[in-house]
Parts: C-alpha cells; sequence; structure tokens
C-alpha cells in the first residue's frame, strides 16, 4: 500500500517536471519572475535578476530569523551547545542576504 502512493507520487512529480522541461517555460518564468528584459546585456540582467529575487528573500529570511532565535533560545535554556549555532545562523543568513542586497544594488 505505501510503495502505491509513492510511486503514484514520484509519477506525479516526474510528469510535472517533464512538461515543464518540455515547455521550456522554466526559463521564462523565472525570467519573468525576476522582470529581466529580452534586450538585457552583460551585467545588467545579473543586477536585475539579483534585485528581483533577494528582495523576497530578504523578506522571508527577516520573517523566520525571530523563529529562528526563539527557538535557539529555547535549546539553550534546556541545555543545548547547538542553541547558540542556531542563533547564529539565523542572524547571520539575515545578515548575509541584507549585505548581498546592499553590494548588488
Amino acid at each position: 500500500m505505501i510503495f502505491r502512493i509513492r510511486s503514484v507520487a514520484a509519477a506525479a512529480i516526474l510528469a510535472g517536471m517533464a512538461a515543464c522541461l518540455a515547455s521550456g517555460g522554466l526559463t521564462a518564468i523565472v525570467r519573468r519572475a525576476a522582470r529581466i528584459p529580452d534586450t538585457a546585456e552583460g551585467l545588467e540582467g545579473f543586477v536585475n535578476a539579483a534585485n528581483a529575487l533577494l528582495s523576497p528573500a530578504l523578506v522571508a529570511m527577516a520573517a523566520v530569523a525571530p523563529l529562528g532565535c526563539i527557538v535557539g533560545a529555547g535549546a539553550v535554556m534546556f541545555g543545548s551547545r547547538r542553541g547558540m549555532v542556531i542563533i547564529g545562523a539565523s542572524l547571520g543568513t539575515l545578515i548575509f542576504l541584507g549585505s548581498v542586497k546592499g553590494i548588488v544594488a
């Protein structure tokens, strides 16, 4: 029974991937999401893509970082040594994304 469910799920994923690759829409979706014009040349396309893709990532990380800090503080409170690593990873990723946004802009 479990094997059958896994097989159906794997077949659905493979069918979706095949349909996306066959239509050639994957690059078009990313191009539209990043607002890269068809005539972008050189670094202009890279800068446009980085700006468009980093803004949502920065907002998402800013929403998740406080949760990581709370989980890390809870881990420290219960005696885990990994709690500080969790806090550092949350804040470090947020700072990294912010600095990349500043460098690209």
